[in-house]
């Protein structure tokens, strides 16, 4: 009996373990762009244009739910590789998926969203929190530049709620360092803080069994 062989889930489609990393979703992504390309002849030779195009296109669909913190762990949960218990909080739902979505640094989507300048002005001078990094620091961080919750949760689709807990250090109702190091560097993209090492401080000061 021939059966319908299952699809292949995002990580499969970029070789990635699903406890990868930003960076090496971003890596993947590069290197497989690279090997189905017109110009890779290894594999223009096993492959014709349109399963090239297929290919290709799974690749971007991949990228594009997991770099989104948001989109990732909600299929994450979908697909079960994490549990959708107690810590699943809801989040705002996009109106329409836009497949045209433009970086999360792109200052022309705060502004077609209605975010005050300042939320927008504030991304071109990304500053650096002296460490250890926490809620409060954010918090005051985030209230000197005038940029409430709401603005970033609009900005990121990051739920105000995680928001809250983040800011809290309420650690205990917070994702697994994976998403919560995404969750962290768009709050600090919208803030005008450095992404990288505002999230990795910040997760410094986790309990690894929160």
């Amino acid at each position: 009996m021939t059966g319908v062989a299952p699809a292949e889930t995002h990580y499969q489609v970029l070789g990635l373990e699903p406890r990868a990393t930003g960076e090496q979703i971003e890596k993947s992504y590069l290197f497989h762009l690279g090997l189905y390309g017109e110009e890779a002849l290894a594999t223009y030779s096993l492959l014709d244009a349109d399963e090239l195009r297929e290919a290709r296109a799974r690749v971007q669909e991949a990228f594009e739910t997991l770099r989104d913190p948001v989109r990732r762990y909600e299929y994450d949960v979908a697909n079960g590789f994490v549990s959708a218990g107690a810590l699943v909080v809801p989040f705002p739902t996009p109106a329409a998926p836009n497949p045209a979505r433009p970086p999360a640094a792109s200052v022309a989507r705060p502004a077609a969203l209605g975010v005050p300048p300042e939320a927008a002005r504030v991304r071109h001078a990304p500053q650096v929190l002296p460490d250890p990094v926490d809620g409060a620091a954010l918090r005051r961080f985030r209230e000197e530049r005038g940029v409430s919750l709401r603005d970033i949760s609009l900005v990121t689709k990051v739920g105000v709620r995680y928001l809250e807990y983040i800011e809290a250090d309420r650690h205990a109702l917070l994702p697994a360092p994976v998403y919560l190091r995404g969750f962290l560097q768009e709050y600090a993209r919208v803030v005008g803080l450095e992404p990288r090492r505002t999230a990795e401080s910040y997760l410094a000061g986790v309990p690894r069994d929160s």
